[in-house]
């Protein structure tokens, strides 16, 4: 597969907070602008503080708006020293300077930011709210104020092999500061027979053997995506609702909804729910209910005949093995385990196109409750499956 990315300069750092790959940089802040200069220099003052000290920065024309409280930096080129180089069309400060309401970003190009030569391009990133005009050089404050709302939009990485991957949008909401929050992902494309050809020659056999399951042999993988989350607030406690969907076109569809009323830890808000995994585990759930939906859209059966296949067997003959294998982890871990391995058993034999597990949790009880003895899942649950 292609090689890790290695984001190392302010190039990097621009643009892996607004896609959310969450990196390490270690870099210290600077100063502030001037707040006595007008917009135009503040902005310009402080793009070549956030790219101080780490390669040549070349601006076009920085120019303001006053009446409709706008200022544009043009044709900004940047390369560091490691020979990173970004650059972007428009970086564009609506509203206050001091708090915009936005910053644009359009025709965005980095380039050489991979082990071997590669260009990612974005044609817009939108952010709302970002608490100000430039971003901090300070890793967490740099995810505190990039990362809350943002809409990304017309993603191309390429490498020497050509096109590997395109994003037609994203969007992020991010938190639950006002009870909902979520993260949309339209169209995300990926050419898995390219990425395939630069891998290891040792490993491709395997890699494409699991892109043609996916893929129907096209080699060719699309994503769609949404999370969504809400915190509805009550008297005595919260309930966490969350429905997601995941669709990986002419294979697969994930659906997974959760209702969860819960009381958090004393002192702690809703908004950090997503962000530290210790506050779900002390918190204390008051039942709830979990559905997980699994629609098959070709998958299935591109599985039960490469499992005939790799098992040197005729289809037939795997789909009872399944059967037969499915019916004595039933006999193991009950008939609530069994009822749901027998429903992937129907999605292999084609007999269903979709499975649908309701889960129904006790009055009251935490994660490690769960986490602590999962072979007796089906002792502490109540499961409903059914296919269609």
């Amino acid at each position: 597969m292609s090689p890790p990315i290695r984001l190392t300069s302010p190039s990097a750092l621009f643009l892996s907070l607004p896609l959310a790959l969450g990196l390490s940089f270690g870099i210290a802040s600077p100063a502030l602008a001037d707040a006595e200069r007008g917009p135009a220099d503040r902005l310009e003052a402080d793009l070549r503080a956030f790219f101080a000290g780490e390669g040549t920065l070349e601006i076009g024309e920085v120019s303001s708006a006053l009446l409709r409280s706008r200022v544009t930096a043009e044709d900004l080129r940047f390369e560091s020293h490691d020979g990173e180089r970004l650059s972007v069309e428009h970086y564009i400060v609506h509203g206050d300077y001091d708090r915009p309401d936005e910053v644009t970003l359009e025709g965005i190009r980095l380039e050489a930011f991979l082990d071997e030569p590669g260009v990612m391009s974005i044609e817009q990133v939108v952010l709302n709210d970002p608490g100000r005009a430039v971003p901090p050089r300070d890793e967490e404050a740099l995810a505190e104020q990039w990362q809350g709302s943002l809409a990304l939009s017309g993603l191309t990485l390429e490498l020497d092999a050509g096109t590997v991957a395109t994003l037609a949008s994203l969007r992020l909401d991010g938190g639950l500061e006002d009870g909902n929050g979520g993260l949309w992902v339209e169209t995300l494309t990926l050419d898995l027979a390219k990425m395939i050809d630069m891998a290891p020659e040792e490993e491709r056999t395997r890699l494409r053997m699991v892109s043609n399951v996916l893929t129907d042999g096209s080699g060719e993988l699309q994503l769609d995506a949404i999370f969504r989350g809400e915190w509805q607030e009550g008297e005595s406690h919260g309930v966490l609702v969350s429905d997601s969907e995941i669709t990986l076109r002419d294979a697969l569809r994930l659906v997974l909804d959760v209702e969860l009323p819960l009381v958090l830890p004393e002192g702690a808000e809703p908004a950090e729910l997503f962000d530290d995994s210790d506050l779900m585990e002390d918190a204390t759930l008051l039942g709830g209910d979990i559905r997980l939906i699994i629609g098959d859209e070709g998958l299935f059966g591109r599985l039960a005949t490469l499992g005939a296949a790799m098992g040197g067997v005729t289809e037939a003959q795997y789909l009872e093995q399944a059967r037969t294998q499915a019916q004595g982890f039933g006999m193991m871990f009950g008939p609530q385990v069994q009822s749901i391995l027998m429903g992937l058993v129907a999605l292999l034999e084609g007999n269903a196109s979709e499975l649908e597990i309701a889960v129904g949790l006790p009055a009251e009880s935490n994660l490690a409750t769960y986490a602590g003895d999962p072979l007796g899942l089906p002792d502490k649950l109540s499961f409903n499956v059914q296919t269609r």
